[in-house]
């Protein structure tokens, strides 16, 4: 597992941590400096994703000495960087890389691209190319305003302006790098985030209705028994050829589902998905081990997920975490009565 110093990894091998597969779980960071050391059976140093090639190498000669089954890519950066070495991707050794391949990436995380190649798959909220001034034009036009402008690529909290008169539009896409701009999807029916994997005859689904924290990731989230936005999200893995594990996000509006965006990476709920019982994470490891994933026919559990923050100390033998702050049990919830009723 790639990024295990970072949210990301974590989330991710403690999502593998519930699998049936019986796993050894290895990582590596680009520096030992975090807590990723505790999460995994040993932590290799590696380059920053960025450096290309050197990254790309070194992962190599790590899984090659090791004989290192797979390599779970956690980050969009370390994505990037190796989704493209092959068809599916995997390392110069021939070691499988989990995660979709640039082909799908380069399509569905691209915001833009995205809308064009589902227009005749799902409903979709009306949008526009913001580096086109005619067809931004042409929108307000017909539909007025509020309007989004947000990134073409990149999580839907960076770089996202509501725009509810003429005069912010412009401003806003000056703001924006690769804008695209969209009518308003309003949530008046809730937000949620659907988790799809889809391989060979297999298609299946789960949703979560969520509150997004500070870092742009799900806070709290709850399964969500909703049938439509299941079926929303099934009909995105079939138009697009989905082979794996990718995250659709939409609103409920007062005309129907609408889609806000396509992940086409693991979610950062991937470990209350594999409490649920969508193990996506060691469905792709079967996948790229060409296994057959072991995908219950019977449906999810109905479960409630919060994330919480917690600390770790090292007082020289290892980051490891302080429980003697918390009982770590189910807690004793006393309602105090409201004014005018006595307690019994």
């Amino acid at each position: 597992m790639t990024g295990v110093d970072g949210d990301s990894g974590q989330g991710l091998v403690k999502a593998l941590r519930m699998s049936r597969m019986p796993m050894e779980i290895h990582g590596c960071d680009s520096s030992a400096r975090g807590v990723g050391a505790t999460f995994v059976s040993s932590l290799y140093v590696v380059p920053s994703a960025s450096e290309g090639a050197t990254y790309v190498d070194q992962l190599d000669r790590i899984c090659r000495r090791h004989r290192i089954d797979a390599l779970v890519p956690s980050t969009p950066v370390e994505i990037d960087a190796l989704c493209s070495l092959a068809l599916p991707p995997e390392l110069p050794s021939g070691v499988p890389v989990i995660c979709l391949p640039a082909l799908y990436r380069n399509i569905y995380d691209d915001k833009l691209l995205c809308y064009r190649a589902l227009e005749h798959a799902v409903p979709l909220a009306p949008y526009a190319d913001g580096a086109n001034p005619g067809d931004v034009r042409s929108l307000v036009d017909r539909f007025g305003f509020p309007l989004v402008v947000k990134r073409r690529r990149g999580r839907g909290g960076e770089s996202f302006h509501v725009v509810r008169q003429a005069e912010e539009l412009a401003p806003a896409l000056q703001k924006t790098q690769d804008p695209v701009v969209q009518k308003f999807i309003d949530d008046e029916g809730g937000e949620f985030t659907a988790g799809i994997f889809s391989a060979e005859e297999i298609v299946t689904s789960i949703a979560f209705r969520r509150r997004l924290g500070r870092t742009g990731s799900s806070w709290y989230a709850e399964t969500a028994d909703d049938a439509e936005v299941r079926s929303y999200a099934e009909a995105i893995a079939r138009a697009s050829g989905l082979r794996g594990s990718a995250n659709v996000q939409v609103r409920r509006t007062r005309e129907g589902i609408r889609l806000l965006e396509v992940n086409a990476r693991f979610s950062s709920l991937s470990l209350a998905r594999a409490y649920a019982g969508f193990r996506d994470v060691e469905w792709g490891v079967a996948l790229g081990l060409g296994e057959t994933p072991d995908v219950p026919k019977n449906g999810y559990r109905t479960i409630r997920f919060q994330r919480f923050v917690h600390e770790m100390i090292d007082d020289g033998g290892g980051y490891a975490p302080v429980p003697q702050w918390s009982r770590w049990g189910r807690p004793r919830i006393v309602r105090e009565p409201s004014d005018g009723w006595a307690a019994a």
